[in-house]
C-alpha cells in the first residue's frame, strides 16, 4: 500500500497539471455554482487504508471567494495502536462514516482556484477492540457517534464549462466517547477527486 501512495502522488500532480494546461487553452467561461464531486485517498497517512467520499457544494454568487459544501466520507479500517489501561492490553481495529458540512475560501478567479477551508460535524466510529487479560482474549465490538471536524488546503482546477478537477489536503480529528477503549482519533490525507457543476 505504501509503494502504491508514493507512485499515485506524482502520478495525480502531473495530471492535475497537465490538465490545467489544457484548460488555459481554451475560451474562459465560469464554472456553474453548484457541483458534486467524488474523491478518495490510497493509504496516505491513513494507516495503510484510504478513504472515498462525495460532496455537494454551492459557489455563492455574490461572493465566489466562498463556498459551502455537505460532505460525506469513509475511512477505511486502520488498525488502532495497542494500549495498556488499567493492566490490561487493548489493541483493535476502526472504521469511519463522516458527515461534515465545509465553509471553504478560495480564489475565484481565472481557472486555477487555490483554497483553504474548514468542517464541523459528526463521525459514526465503528471500533472491534481486542484484549487480554491473564492469557484471556476476549473481543468487544462497539460503534459510537461524535462530533467531527476537518482543516483543508488544496487547488481546484477547471478542466471543462461544468468539469473541475480537486487535489486536497485534510487534517480530520474525531474524540467520540467508547466504553471498551479510549479514542482521540487523528488522521491526514492526500486527496483526489473530480466535480461536475451544474
Amino acid at each position: 500500500m505504501k509503494t502504491r501512495a508514493k507512485v499515485f502522488l506524482p502520478v495525480v500532480l502531473a495530471a492535475v497539471l497537465a490538465l490545467s494546461g489544457a484548460a488555459h487553452a481554451q475560451p474562459y467561461r465560469s464554472a456553474s455554482p453548484f457541483y458534486v464531486g467524488i474523491f478518495g485517498a490510497a493509504d496516505l497517512a491513513l494507516d495503510e487504508s484510504g478513504m472515498v467520499g462525495m460532496k455537494f457544494g454551492y459557489i455563492l454568487p455574490q461572493a465566489r471567494a466562498l463556498a459551502i459544501e455537505l460532505e460525506w466520507n469513509y475511512m477505511f479500517e486502520q488498525d488502532i495502536p495497542p494500549q495498556v489501561i488499567g493492566g490490561v492490553r487493548e489493541s483493535g481495529d476502526v472504521a469511519l462514516s463522516n458527515v461534515l458540512v465545509n465553509l471553504i475560501l478560495r480564489y475565484p478567479e481565472g481557472k486555477i482556484h487555490p483554497y483553504i477551508g474548514a468542517g464541523i460535524g459528526a463521525s459514526s466510529m465503528n471500533i472491534r477492540n481486542t484484549e487480554s487479560v491473564g492469557g484471556t482474549v476476549y473481543v468487544a465490538e462497539e460503534t459510537e457517534t461524535g462530533f467531527a471536524w476537518q482543516f483543508l488546503a488544496g487547488v481546484n482546477v477547471e478542466l471543462a464549462p461544468n468539469l473541475s478537477a480537486d487535489l486536497a489536503y485534510r487534517y480530520f480529528g474525531t474524540n467520540p466517547d467508547f466504553t471498551v477503549i479510549d479514542v482521540d482519533y487523528r488522521a491526514h490525507a492526500v486527496t483526489f477527486g473530480l466535480n461536475f457543476h451544474f
